[in-house]
């Protein structure tokens, strides 16, 4: 799991990387911080989910599609903490721009590992039918 972590710490910032590349470019041309924020979760959306599938959670053999939804919801639910830790933080302490959304966009990383890991990219279930009892069946006692 160590291994992994890093591996998805290696992801996650790259699409922090371009998240807050967007969102404070976004910010510094007069953009509001919560469109900025917005706009660039979803830029950095792609690079996350295909950087995730391929390499951080690649041995998981994960089924795309199912992967791709969960990861959405995933996504969604590190984005709707960072918007409300990004609004708290601009509004009740006064916080610089910059500074309340490197500091939002960095306390979703945890919700989101564990919720890829456990949930978005868990490896693929496969159900068995249970083994015929070939005495009871098919040899008269």
């Amino acid at each position: 799991m160590i291994f992994q972590m890093f591996k998805f710490g290696i992801v996650g910032m790259m699409a922090t990387g371009l998240h807050l590349l967007v969102g404070l470019t976004m910010i510094s041309s007069g953009w509001s911080p919560i469109l900025s924020n917005a706009m660039a979760f979803l830029v950095a959306f792609s690079i996350s989910f295909i950087g995730h599938l391929g390499f951080s959670f690649s041995d998981h053999d994960a089924d795309i599609v199912t992967a791709a939804w969960r990861f959405g919801l995933t996504a969604l639910a590190g984005f709707a903490v960072n918007q409300a830790l990004l609004m708290l933080l601009l509004r009740h302490f006064a916080l610089r721009p910059a500074v309340a959304l490197c500091l939002s966009t960095a306390s979703a990383a945890a919700l989101t590992f564990l919720l890829s890991r456990y949930w978005a990219f868990r490896h693929r279930t496969f159900v068995t039918k249970p083994a015929t009892d070939f005495t009871s069946h098919h040899f008269p006692k």
